[in-house]
């Protein structure tokens, strides 16, 4: 998956915030500074004295993980789907209020 969609770093930092506590610190640390805090590579390589291969190298690694426990997990899918299920059940609830006040005028 490449790291540069908006649409990716969006998905990325929701799987972040909802499995982030399962990485180590390390990559906590390094996936927070590239997704929330918008660091570059070479920013963060030398925040952590490291080379800029190595920062991507746990990025990706980091990443995959966090897709990985969303395949086996679906967290994030099933609250996405308990949203749908909301948000229907508000648009039910409205027309069952517009046609009760249809009744009673």
């Amino acid at each position: 998956m490449a790291l540069d969609t908006l649409q990716t770093r969006q998905r990325l930092v929701a799987l972040f915030e909802r499995y982030g506590s399962l990485l180590t610190d390390h990559q906590r640390e390094v996936v927070d500074l590239y997704l929330r805090s918008d660091w570059s590579l070479a920013e963060i390589a030398s925040h952590q004295r490291t080379s800029r291969a190595a920062v991507h190298d746990i990025i990706r690694r980091s990443t995959a993980a966090l897709q990985d426990y969303e395949r086996r997990l679906g967290l994030l899918a099933e609250a996405q789907e308990r949203r749908r299920d909301v948000e229907s059940l508000e648009r039910e609830v409205m027309r069952l209020r517009n046609r009760m006040e249809k009744l009673y005028t």
